[in-house]
């Protein structure tokens, strides 16, 4: 066998193929007509077909033929549904990211990663993609943890050293009180970052470097900017803002996600960062609604 080659399994090719082909028949065949159109035994036939009945995969008619069965067909609504989702939430965040004039990403937590569940193209999130998983290091997932027990978020900031502890410590405080955080990268990270999102670009195009992508996108991750309280963006003065953080709550109050925008811009005025935010949580709203009736659940 070559090397790197993965060995096939001929009973389970048996099964495909019989459901490959019920899905271009006609109509329904019996067990013969599917053994003898696969050059199968018919033994064999037989006893795939019964195993795929008893799970419902297929049914089998009264007249002994076999058509697709419920089962199938209920996976195949999911996989559609939740394609429609994705394309849903690709259609809210682009409608966001035109509104915003910036871009913008949607994310969740899966134990200790940070997950991209959508994203639009832009500066912001070159070289990240949909389903994008980096180590969930602090700041990263803030809006989401914010409103997490209080030992989850102590585990969380011991993801970073004990110097900025107080300061993440003030992120979730002001995520509970306001519902959104704004912040803002220093100078001189400001080209790291631009650096590293073009490098995770890049390798994007090599599936042989998904490792070395992994690791240049938990470097972007581990920039962590400061955030603005309160009484600085009330001040009528330009502003350098990088992101925009606000959660998105289930229909039982959890925060289940995290919407972002990233102007990366040095002199946001005050009006604009109105807009912003503004607009970030009439998305945030429209997302939370829509949760409970989009065919499956995110995340």
């Amino acid at each position: 066998m070559p090397a790197g080659k993965t060995q096939s399994s001929p009973p389970t090719h048996r099964v495909i193929s019989i459901i490959e082909l019920l899905v271009a028949a006609p109509g329904p065949l019996t067990s013969a007509e599917i053994a003898d159109g696969l050059e199968l035994n018919r033994s064999t036939a037989g006893s795939i077909l019964a195993a795929l009945a008893d799970r419902g995969w297929v049914r089998r008619l009264p007249d002994l033929s076999y058509e697709l069965g419920p089962a199938l067909a209920a996976l195949g609504r999911r996989a559609t549904g939740a394609n429609d989702e994705r394309a849903w939430l690709d259609r809210e965040l682009e409608r966001l990211a035109d509104r915003v004039d910036c871009g913008a990403a949607l994310t969740t937590i899966t134990l200790d990663h940070l997950e991209f569940l959508a994203v639009t193209r832009d500066r912001y999130t070159v070289g990240i993609e949909a389903g994008a998983r980096i180590p969930l290091l602090a700041p990263a997932g803030a809006a989401i943890i914010a409103h997490w027990g209080t030992a989850r978020q102590e585990d969380w900031l011991r993801t970073r050293g004990p110097e900025r502890r107080a300061e993440y410590r003030a992120v979730l405080s002001t995520l509970r009180a306001t519902g959104h955080c704004v912040w803002k990268l220093e100078s001189d990270s400001i080209p790291n970052v631009r650096v590293l999102s073009e490098v995770a670009d890049h390798l994007a195009d090599h599936p042989a470097s998904k490792e070395l992508r992994g690791r240049v996108l938990a470097q972007l991750a581990a920039i962590g900017g400061s955030a603005y309280d309160q009484r600085t963006l009330d001040r009528d003065i330009p502003l350098a803002v990088s992101y925009i953080g606000a959660p998105v709550f289930d229909s039982g109050g959890h925060a289940v996600m995290e919407l972002q925008i990233g102007p990366l811009r040095d002199d946001v005025t005050r009006a604009e960062r109105r807009h912003y935010l503004s607009e970030l949580s009439t998305a945030s709203r429209r997302i939370s609604a829509a949760l409970d009736s989009l065919p499956t659940r995110l995340p």
